[in-house]
């Protein structure tokens, strides 16, 4: 078995990015990403509040979704008495919990149990929060804490870094042998090659142990909780698991099969492709980053882009080291990996860009959140192993740079180490996306402008709508109408509202407080914050109804937070940038396409040889 000789430089790079590997596990495991559980934003009654008068509805808001599946409330007195709780409802875009329909609340202290499972990784948080009614309440004390509890966290990143290593291993070696089935075999490749293999089985292997470990910690929890399993069938997270698991052990059965012959064959290889792609888009569909078919693919394609790029380089730099003297070997199926890896990074780029205006609300998200904040560590070491990668093409393709004369050389051993060690950094802060809550959602909008009054001009007529108190709840709609035409049309005889989700609503006539004018009035419930579709129809005789339509802002109550930099919408700087790159890689594909054309084909341009014994390496 042969052996990569290091200098002392290049020593020196290993154990940076060694440290650097380390130092993103021992944050990974920190307090840091334990906590990325749904945090509770804001409550009302707030805890430790007395009101005056009994509350209408509960509100909780969250950080992420929560399943409706797996919400638990309850609510008691002071003595212990369990009280009544009626419908439960989700709104604004799944993070607002709305509890109604339970009777008045006497006089007394109550303390409100709280528990939800966050939609993207199934996790159970709960606390208890105490308000008051005509007497003084004082806070609980104790946060929000996870019923799975912080090492849960831990653990998925864990076996997610495993599981997500051994695929990227799996998408190295779909390469490879997609490689070999088109090249002539060597007596020198096929001991290397064997090894490669036997390790592939091996994380094959240890990928279908990740899965099921993982679905058996999910089914756990689960089957410990009384909604646990409708939670399960609801997010629709266990079909997905079984099928990804499913199609890892077809992987291993072609590996496996594989490993008896000689070297992997077409149909073993196109079986193998199917079932590692397949594999690909079940772990997208499981993943919080995707919302539908077209996010799907996007994030199918970037996770298969990114493994294969970083896979590709773990296995053809154990490939390397196991040639030993014999390097050169090694220099056509590198030369054959440049195009993929670039093609990679290509679409890497472009779908990462996509993602991150879809995961990360505005620039101050990136900057102030733990998931913006491993997303910039993930893309400031991509940008080192793209330079690496850089560096391996000139030193590969020497016409690049117009060095046509000189021989092209296998990467420095300082590069074949590091890149894939920072390769498997990229990997688990990957993992820590994974399990982290997005920087997005009602928490990080633009705070709109919202008045508890508003004017509208609508044909003759001048309406004013005032909504007191505008926040979630049962609130009193007033509407004034005023015509501007004399002589004055015929009167209004009727007038209905739609708010939000509140249709049909039926106004009725008071006394109103603008000369010529009949106010109407209504009890509305207003079940969500932020823009609200708003639609009054008046009804008259002649010159026949008049329909407004706009919108009202409710206000979402939620703290406000500090402009740092912008909290200007990213996604359509990122969608910009994604169309620009993916411009760019196409220009810049046809062009080297073109120029390595024409230098084959051209008898005055010099040729790189197709097998060279001088190409080893230059430490």
């Amino acid at each position: 078995m042969g052996t990569v000789r290091l200098g002392r430089r290049a020593r020196r790079w290993v154990a940076a990015a060694t440290l650097l590997v380390l130092s993103a596990v021992w944050w990974a495991g920190s307090s840091g990403v334990a906590q990325a559980h749904p945090v509770l934003l804001r409550s009302t009654p707030e805890d430790g509040q007395t009101l005056q008068t009994a509350p209408r509805q509960l509100d909780l808001w969250f950080s992420e979704p929560p399943t409706e599946a797996g919400i638990e409330i309850s609510l008691s007195d002071r003595d212990g008495k369990a009280v009544p709780l009626g419908t439960t409802r989700i709104a604004d875009r799944g993070i607002h919990l709305v509890v109604s329909g339970f009777p008045a609340l006497p006089r007394s202290v109550y303390e409100l149990r709280w528990s939800v499972v966050s939609k993207y990784d199934l996790h159970r948080l709960q606390g208890t929060l105490v308000f008051g009614v005509g007497l003084a309440a004082t806070s609980t004390g104790a946060p929000a804490r996870s019923a799975t509890g912080p090492a849960a966290t831990v653990v998925d990143v864990i076996l997610g870094s495993m599981d997500l290593a051994a695929t990227a291993v799996l998408c190295g070696w779909v390469f490879l042998a997609a490689r070999l089935a088109r090249r002539r075999s060597t007596a020198l490749l096929e001991p290397a090659v064997g090894v490669i293999l036997r390790l592939a089985v091996a994380f094959g292997f240890l990928s279908v142990f990740v899965s099921l470990s993982r679905i058996a910690r999910q089914w756990s929890e689960a089957h410990n909780s009384d909604s646990g399993l409708a939670v399960l069938k609801e997010s629709g997270q266990l079909s997905r698991w079984t099928l990804r698991e499913l199609a890892v052990i077809g992987v291993v059965a072609v590996l496996v099969r594989t490993a008896r012959g000689s070297r992997p064959g077409p149909a073993g290889t196109a079986a193998l492709v199917g079932l590692v792609l397949a594999d690909l888009v079940l772990r997208s569909a499981s993943s919080h980053a995707q919302s539908g078919p077209v996010s799907l693919m996007v994030l199918s394609a970037h996770t298969a882009a990114a493994l294969t790029w970083i896979g590709g380089l773990i296995v053809l730099g154990i490939l390397t080291a196991q040639l030993g003297g014999q390097r050169a070997e090694a220099v056509p199926i590198w030369k054959a990996f440049g195009p993929v890896a670039a093609g990679s990074v290509a679409v890497l780029s472009v779908t990462g860009l996509l993602l991150a205006g879809r995961q990360v609300a505005t620039v101050d998200a990136a900057l102030g959140t733990l998931y913006g904040g491993a997303l910039l560590v993930k893309l400031l070491i991509v940008g080192v192993v793209l330079a690496l990668g850089l560096r391996h093409a000139r030193r590969l393709h020497p016409w690049l740079t117009r060095s046509n004369a000189q021989q092209p050389a296998m990467p420095t051993p300082r590069g074949l180490v590091v890149a894939p060690l920072l390769g498997v950094a990229v990997l688990l802060f990957a993992v820590v996306l994974a399990v982290t809550p997005p920087a997005r959602g009602p928490q990080f909008d633009r705070t709109a402008a919202a008045t508890p009054r508003a004017s509208y001009q609508v044909d003759d007529l001048l309406i004013t709508v005032t909504l007191g108190p505008n926040q979630p709840g049962r609130s009193l709609l007033l509407v004034d109408a005023v015509s501007s035409r004399r002589p004055a049309p015929d009167p209004i005889i009727a007038m209905t509202v739609d708010l939000g989700s509140t249709t049909g609503t039926a106004l009725r006539p008071a006394t109103g407080s603008l000369p010529g004018s009949i106010r109407w009035q209504a009890a509305v419930d207003v079940e969500a914050t932020g823009q609200l579709p708003l639609r009054i129809v008046a009804v008259r005789d002649h010159p026949g109804p008049v329909t407004l339509t706009g919108t009202w802002v409710v206000p979402s109550g939620l703290p406000p937070r500090a402009v740092l930099v912008s909290n200007s919408p990213l996604a359509p700087w990122t969608n910009v940038g994604a169309t620009a790159v993916a411009v760019l890689s196409l220009v810049v594909a046809t062009v080297l396409g073109a120029r390595e054309r024409r230098r084959t084909t051209d008898p005055e341009l010099p040729s790189e040889p197709k097998d060279f014994a001088g190409a080893g390496t230059r430490s």
